[in-house]
């Protein structure tokens, strides 16, 4: 038996004209600015305690500026935290942020490969944690902010 669907008029009950009346009646608020800034987290470990994920957020940050605070003395200069891309850059004649995406690559690779490998349910044997190439990334980042706010202006 083929049943021809009810048409929408005949399954509710529709007073039309009172319809366009509140329609006629909406008053359109103007949109909103733009966000030109980003909002930023007060107290992410307070707001854990709600949400474990925040948790892990807000570990991530310290650890990140630990891992900035360390390899900048290594890599760059308390001038010039980009040193090393600046000298790189120089070297091989590329604009920086070139340096970064090929520095930064390999911490892509092995999270890209960490990803195939989930997918395939495969283990390896890794030389640093996941969550350590995932830090490097998270601080490279954060570098390539500084090295497009530069290549820009």
């Amino acid at each position: 038996m083929n049943k021809t669907p009810r048409p929408i008029s005949d399954q509710i009950p529709v007073d039309l004209e009172d319809m366009y009346k509140t329609i006629a009646d909406v008053e359109f608020a103007p949109p909103p600015p733009p966000v030109t800034e980003r909002p930023v987290i007060v107290n992410a470990t307070a707001q854990a305690t709600t949400n474990p994920q925040l948790v892990i957020v807000a570990d991530a940050i310290k650890r990140a500026e630990q891992l900035f605070t360390s390899k900048n003395s290594e890599y760059g200069d308390s001038g010039d935290i980009l040193a090393n891309f600046r000298r790189l850059a120089q070297q091989q004649d590329l604009p920086m942020s070139t340096v970064w995406m090929m520095l930064a690559g390999k911490h892509m690779d092995s999270i890209q490969q960490y990803v195939k490998d989930v997918r395939a349910n495969k283990g390896r044997n890794r030389t640093e944690p996941m969550s350590a190439r995932i830090d490097d990334l998270i601080v490279y980042s954060i570098l390539l902010l500084a090295i497009v706010n530069e290549e820009q202006n």
